[in-house]
């Protein structure tokens, strides 16, 4: 098999303009095939503003020896590798005319990372949790309006003796690579990428240490719908960044009650070691490594279903009780009140006919994520500052495929990957303030039950769910506990393009 895939030519007749800005940060609804735009997705990297699309994947976490042209070199040279946004429409394109598969290529860096190429401050990304980093226990962040929120474990309360060894290492940077389409082969796939990765292997000897390879696959349900190992639909409420995924959404469903897009800055900062102070950038990513409890989570939907039941006298199958859970069902239809319309609900929705909670919980898991203008209604928050707080999602499954195990805590979950503008307000106020704050959005609300602080004090996690069922309002107390656990993770920063070709250039 051929290791190297088809490189598509991107480059037009177009020069970094290093003055004149091509694009404003509060800009959305983006045309990808606007000239004007392509000397800044030509140098900004692919799965930020849309996620690359391959059903396989290898992230390759890596440390650097301590030769800085070394190491700069190395990065130099990958770089001419790397799949610009530009570039992945280019091959999304081309792979529906031909059916060619092409290699999608990310790099990232940490902080610590920055500081092994021998970076200079000035040209470092100053977020301040990426520079502190995610196992920092002394950082304070401030992640709404209960304060400053410190915490005596991480700020995302992980218990770092549950983390795997690679991950308690510092890691240096972050190598993703990607094929193949749902309807090529699973082995040829996985064949390719374990090529790519010998590849790899042999560039970096001397240069760097692999210090874990996490394989990830696209799960799918028998509809060929994306799923997580809970099974549920996953990424449908993902803003999106360009007029082309706006105008399906509104050909979909609609849009007049809940606007998908995003603009650019929501990801998008400038990036400090470009070429271009206008028109270089990058992104900021969260990494996850999140393994998923699947016999617990379908046990505990069963226990919560057989309440339910007692309480309304009728049967409630589990089906219903993890839909409360995620606020979804797993077709990924929103549940609701009995009196509300959800038929082939998914995006095009808001929460102004279930203002008490009584359809889809307050607790519920894309409710406490995105509150979709409840916290206007509870606090008079602006919509805008709500919506400045979304994460693009950019995940991916890993281990088993097994989706009914005979054991608990299998090796399978989700391989995490959110990108964003400010680490604190969105991922971190997303995680801390909403999801893992038992008060939020009211008073006892209780933790997400999906990634909400899973070690919490029973007295903290979930506690009444307040519903209404075939017209009669039911309280319920139940908690769903220990659904996911944590093994790793890290802040990384995915610079441009034009900043890595730049490494092996200057050795100073």
């Amino acid at each position: 098999m051929k290791l190297e895939s088809t490189k598509i030519n991107q480059e037009q007749n177009t020069t970094l303009d290093t003055n004149r800005p091509a694009i404003r940060l509060s800009q959305s609804q983006l045309d990808i095939n606007d000239s004007d735009l392509s000397v800044v997705f030509q140098d900004f990297q692919g799965n930020i503003l849309k996620s690359h699309g391959r059903s396989h994947s290898r992230h390759l976490f890596l440390k650097f020896n301590t030769d800085l042209v070394r190491n700069r070199e190395w990065v130099g040279k990958i770089a001419s590798r790397l799949t610009s946004a530009l570039e992945q429409h280019q091959t999304s394109l081309d792979f529906k005319e031909t059916g060619n598969e092409h290699l999608f290529t990310g790099f990232m860096l940490s902080y610590s990372g920055f500081k092994a190429l021998g970076i200079e401050d000035k040209n470092i990304p100053d977020d301040k949790a990426f520079r502190a980093g995610m196992k920092d226990v002394e950082f304070r962040y401030d992640t709404g309006p209960g304060g400053l929120h410190k915490r005596t474990i991480n700020p995302l309360n992980d218990h770092l003796e549950n983390w795997e060894e690679p991950f308690k290492q510092n890691i240096d940077a972050l190598l993703i690579l990607a094929y193949g389409g749902e309807s090529l082969e699973s082995k040829k796939s996985e064949n390719y990428l374990d090529e790519a990765v010998e590849k790899i292997k042999a560039e970096i000897e001397g240069t760097a240490t692999i210090l874990s390879i996490e394989k990830g696959y696209t799960l799918r349900n028998g509809k060929g719908k994306v799923i997580e190992h809970f099974g549920f639909a996953d990424g449908i409420s993902n803003p999106v960044f360009f007029k082309s995924d706006f105008q399906s959404w509104e050909e979909k469903e609609g849009t007049d009650l809940y606007d998908p897009s995003a603009p650019f800055g929501l990801l998008a900062v400038n990036d400090p070691g470009g070429r271009s102070a206008v028109n270089s950038f990058g992104s900021y990513f969260v990494y996850r490594k999140m393994q998923q409890n699947i016999k617990g989570f379908n046990d505990q939907t069963k226990q919560f279903a057989s309440l339910l039941s007692d309480a309304v006298g009728r049967e409630i199958d589990s089906e219903f009780a993890g839909a409360l859970a995620f606020g979804r069902f797993k077709d990924g239809t929103l549940v609701a009140n009995s009196n509300q319309n959800t038929k082939s609900l998914l995006n095009n929705f808001n929460y102004d006919e279930d203002i008490e909670g009584l359809g889809c919980p307050f607790q519920s898991h894309i409710r406490k994520t995105n509150p979709r203008g409840d916290t206007n209604r509870k606090s008079q928050v602006p919509m805008h500052s709500e919506r400045n707080h979304r994460i693009a999602r950019r995940g991916i499954s890993y281990g088993s495929k097994e989706m009914s195990p005979s054991s608990e805590w299998t090796d399978a979950g989700l391989l995490f990957l959110s990108c964003q503008s400010d680490i604190e307000q969105q991922f971190l106020v997303m995680q801390c303030a909403w999801s893992d704050n038992p008060n939020f959005l009211n008073e006892g609300t209780g933790t997400d039950p999906i990634t909400g602080w899973q070690n919490a004090k029973p007295d903290k996690a979930a506690k009444k769910w307040q519903l209404q069922i075939d017209g009669k309002k039911v309280s319920i107390d139940f908690s769903y506990r220990d659904l996911v656990k944590i093994r790793g993770g890290e802040y990384f920063f995915a610079p441009s393009i034009s900043f890595c070709k730049a490494l092996n250039l200057n050795h100073s």
